[in-house]
């Protein structure tokens, strides 16, 4: 008993170490490749082991990895993917041949390892700040509207005045016809993002998904919706 104490402190210890690696030590990027420093989160950490399951077992994970994303490497040319973690890594592999056409973007600066090549620090209603109007072709917003403010473990549905503030910051950097396609948790905001009103005019249901209009799992209550960027400014 008290030598499993000692291994999760220990765990715990070399988590807080490995995460932080890059903001006590700016340098320390080019010194400590990226893939070991997963290495060492994965392998001798562990910090992926409570998601591995979720990984193998949750329709919605399932369907993004194996379904909507390689759907949207095919027919998309620049992506971003919103937020990033220890489960979701392993989506810049799909992009591997074009590591160029993918970029990553979550405002908790730990959490950059798991982040792709062209990643950004920052709250994602500062994307405009960071990429030219109409930039990208296809966003992916999954599991984001119930997750505000990491850092201070702030867990909720997100306020309506942050989606707008978000909707507009995207609207700004998607190109005319760019797929937004958002992903969320029933239970954290029962109502379609439709009925929010906040995606007029920028934003409409994308025709000709391969899942129509809106994409749910029998007995989850997860959901994914697909919309498009409109022309109007």
């Amino acid at each position: 008993m008290h030598a499993g104490r000692i291994a999760r402190a220990l765990k715990g210890l070399l988590a807080t170490l490995a995460y932080r690696v890059n903001d006590l030590f700016p340098s320390a990027k080019s010194l400590v490749p990226k893939s070991l420093h997963r290495f060492i989160l994965l392998r001798i950490v562990g910090v992926n082991e409570q998601y591995e399951r979720m990984l193998r077992e949750n329709p919605e994970r399932l369907f993004l990895q194996n379904d909507a994303l390689p759907w949207v490497r095919d027919t998309y040319k620049r992506v971003l993917f919103v937020g990033t973690a220890s489960y979701t890594f392993q989506h810049e592999k799909l992009f591997a041949d074009h590591p160029d056409r993918y970029t990553t973007i979550d405002r908790n600066s730990t959490n950059k390892v798991w982040g792709s090549g062209h990643h950004i620090v920052a709250p994602l209603e500062e994307i405009d700040r960071h990429r030219p109007p109409g930039f990208f072709d296809c966003v992916v917003l999954s599991g984001v509207l119930a997750y505000r403010v990491p850092q201070h473990n702030d867990y909720g549905p997100i306020e309506r005045e942050d989606l707008r503030k978000i909707l507009s910051a995207l609207g700004n950097v998607m190109r005319p016809g760019a797929l937004l396609l958002v992903g969320w948790n029933l239970d954290d905001m029962p109502q379609s993002v439709a009925d929010t009103g906040l995606l007029e005019p920028l934003f409409t249901y994308a025709p000709g998904t391969p899942w129509g209009r809106r994409k749910e799992f029998p007995h989850d209550p997860h959901v994914f919706e697909f919309y498009e960027r409109t022309n109007e400014s």
